[in-house]
């Protein structure tokens, strides 16, 4: 869903940069295609990876790997006013939001951190 928004938002974009005669509408149209053409590239990048060694979660802009020797707590965490999401707590007390992580995934997640306790 999101590649194909990329990619008709990409060529509306490249088409509204190419004239030079623009009033302002057109102006705040371009930056608006802008925008969104620059947030469905960082959205898109949002994900995260789980391995034995630890865990790499990418927010869109940065990506941070997290060993598991960090990794205090896996939990999933719900909520009345939002969509479930799936957390880690480090033992350094933050919390780090996993992306694209279902609550599903919990208990592959925190098989992955007793491996690599052992």
């Amino acid at each position: 869903m999101q590649r194909t928004g990329l990619l008709v938002l990409l060529p509306l974009v490249v088409w509204t940069l190419t004239f030079d005669d623009v009033d302002g509408v057109m102006r705040v149209a371009q930056a608006l295609l802008v925008a969104v053409t620059v947030a469905q590239v960082v959205n898109g990048r949002a994900g995260t990876v789980a391995d034995d060694d630890g865990i790499e979660v990418c927010g869109g802009v940065r990506t941070r790997r997290v060993p598991w020797t960090t990794v205090e707590e896996v939990r999933a965490v719900w909520s009345q006013w939002e969509d479930p999401k799936v957390e880690i707590r480090l033992t350094d007390g933050s919390v780090r939001t996993l992306p694209c992580v279902s609550t599903d995934d919990v208990p592959q997640l925190e098989e992955l951190q007793a491996r690599a306790r052992e």
